[in-house]
């Protein structure tokens, strides 16, 4: 029996794993690795690409803290810490008239450092130091509008109702503590301040990052998550499943999301819901060792996860970010050159938002806001294909691809899950918009796998125009 025209073209709900085909989504794929689903919806179109902000900072160096200072008046200056070379210090930087420079130097080493903003005076704590500026140039150890010489020591900072919050001070590490409200242009740290003990009778590890929702202070811990709402932080845990950094923590919308070596959660102030179960092989891959590393950002359209290196059963992939479209509610798989460390938001001088990155290798990149101007390598593996019966065998003779600007891309096809990926047929090359691939195989149910290299590529979906199946279900 031959079966009419089999095709592949939707691949509008991205990434879904360790579903049976029995209630797999038509309209999914098993892997994609730098695609994306949801600049032209039910197809697959390379990522865009990363320009580097300024030159290198310190080479081979990890970046320890990354944000930009912005005042009313229009002022903005992005900062970076990485260590300085021999790694004796931390040294902050400055990007101003399109380069980087010292803005504060003899900070302690090693040590991840955060910021927030209030009253036009950016505030930036590691646990250790606690300095703050007015304009992102100079930067204080006393007073200022923050009153940052009587600030405790913590290693997170959160603004909050007009107060700021720290937390992670060393011998207090269940307490946040925060500033008074702003009196004269200036909060207090010794009037009108106080804290917040946060349980620690409950076993669940230290407080590990601040965030905020619309109503409430949010307090993680590793293994709870508390809110606080000016006056409680209520009885119980909000949930029993915290975020092992500050890193890990991201506020976008009116929502934050955050990473658990479980998945990846979300809250608005309620109970977190887990929005990652599409992709659990991949979050399953994430190395325990990186869970500390793990971090993220938000730009109200996208969520973003750098999660290291990772292996998913053949593919070895570097430098790996997830990324979550909160409209649409699907999963890319990105990979870059260098791993990214932190992010933040900055606004360059026409006003355009872009997402800034610093990496392990003392750069700080501009990401997703140009077309590539290298060759990126992408793949796409569609789910496993029965063509209507999983035991009866059948045979494809020839498989036609669909694509856009790809122009050395190559198809492999692998037969009842086991073995490797073969090329399909004499020829797998892909260099037309539609490519006619002839072959012979035979299986009961096959996987079909698309990659390649370039600057531009959209995957539109793959045919199988010939196929015949045995009636019975013998070999």
């Amino acid at each position: 029996m031959k079966l009419a025209n089999q095709q592949l073209r939707d691949v509008s709900e991205g990434l879904i794993q360790k579903v049976d085909m029995s209630i797999l989504p038509v309209n999914s794929v098993c892997m994609a690795v730098n695609l994306v689903f949801d600049d032209i919806l039910g197809r697959a179109v390379l990522r865009k690409d990363r320009t580097q902000l300024g030159a290198q900072i310190t080479d081979n160096k990890n970046c320890l803290g990354l944000y930009q200072h912005i005042t009313t008046a229009g002022v903005k200056v992005p900062l970076a810490v990485f260590n300085a070379v021999g790694d004796a210090t931390a040294v902050l930087s400055k990007y101003t008239t399109n380069a980087w420079s010292n803005a504060k130097t003899g900070l302690t080493k090693d040590l991840k450092m955060r910021f927030e903003t209030l009253l036009d005076t950016t505030v930036a704590v590691n646990g250790a130091d606690a300095i703050s500026s007015a304009d992102g140039a100079s930067w204080v150890t006393t007073g200022g509008n923050l009153d940052v010489g009587n600030m405790p020591k913590g290693t997170m900072v959160r603004e909050w109702q007009d107060k700021i919050f720290t937390a992670g001070v060393s011998g207090d590490l269940d307490r946040v503590y925060f500033s008074s409200t702003p009196t004269g242009g200036a909060v207090s740290w010794t009037a009108g301040n106080g804290y917040i003990d946060v349980e620690p009778e409950e076993g669940t590890g230290g407080i590990t990052g601040l965030n905020k929702v619309p109503g409430y202070l949010l307090i993680f811990k590793e293994r709870s998550l508390k809110r606080w709402d000016g006056s409680s932080t209520y009885p119980e845990s909000l949930i029993t499943i915290g975020a092992p950094s500050q890193e890990a923590i991201v506020q976008t919308k009116q929502s934050c999301y955050y990473f658990n070596k479980r998945g990846i959660y979300e809250t608005t102030g309620g109970y977190p819901r887990k929005i990652s179960r599409r992709i659990q092989e991949i979050i399953d891959a994430i190395p325990a060792s990186y869970y500390s590393s793990v971090s993220g950002w938000g730009d109200g359209e996208r969520v973003y996860f750098s999660i290291g290196d990772i292996t998913w059963r053949d593919l070895n992939l570097n430098n790996v970010v997830i990324m979550y479209s909160i409209d649409s509610q699907i999963w890319s798989v990105l990979t870059f050159p260098t791993e990214i460390k932190r992010w933040s938001n900055f606004v360059d001088a026409n006003g355009d938002e872009i997402i800034m990155a610093g990496d392990n290798d003392g750069n700080v990149w501009q990401v997703f806001n140009t077309e590539a101007a290298t060759d990126i390598d992408w793949l796409i593996q569609y789910q496993v294909q029965e063509f209507g019966s999983r035991g009866r065998t059948k045979s494809i003779a020839k498989i036609v691809t669909f694509t856009e600007h790809v122009r050395n891309g190559k198809l492999s096809i692998r037969i009842n899950e086991n073995g490797s990926f073969e090329p399909y047929g004499k020829n797998p090359a892909i260099s037309r918009e539609v490519q006619e691939i002839m072959g012979n195989i035979n299986g009961r149910y096959f996987e079909a796998r698309i990659q390649g290299k370039g600057r531009r590529a959209e995957i539109i979906g793959v045919d199988f125009p010939e196929i015949d199946v045995n009636l019975n279900y013998g070999n």
